[in-house]
């Protein structure tokens, strides 16, 4: 993969994180706050815990980390696909989150 195209899948994962924060505080009525520092997507919940998300050019890999642990995700079959078999990027963003908002019902 180019570094252009990389780029633009890092892009179009950090809207989707972007995306889904605004809906959730929409539906749900939650405060969550989401930054952008650089290739950092920080998410924070009510409570203050985090899950950061960033870019890692040199390894043309995705990174998430929170209290749950961490997860490096490399581009393969048109998905972010965690390098040690725990899913798809979107599904564990997911989970983290309904882990640290306490709220089951959040969805894509």
């Amino acid at each position: 993969m180019t570094e252009t195209e990389y780029l633009e899948k890092i892009e179009a994962a950090f809207v989707w994180i972007e995306s889904q924060i605004d809906t959730w505080n929409g539906r749900h009525d939650l405060v969550l706050e989401t930054g952008r520092h650089g290739p950092v997507v920080e998410v924070e919940f009510e409570a203050g815990q985090k899950i950061i998300v960033n870019a890692q050019a040199p390894t043309q890999q995705l990174w998430l980390a929170s209290t749950e642990g961490a997860h490096h995700f490399v581009w393969q079959d048109s998905h972010w696909t965690d390098t040690r078999g725990h899913g798809e990027f979107q599904e564990v963003f997911l989970r983290h989150s309904r882990l640290l908002s306490g709220l089951e019902a959040l969805a894509r």
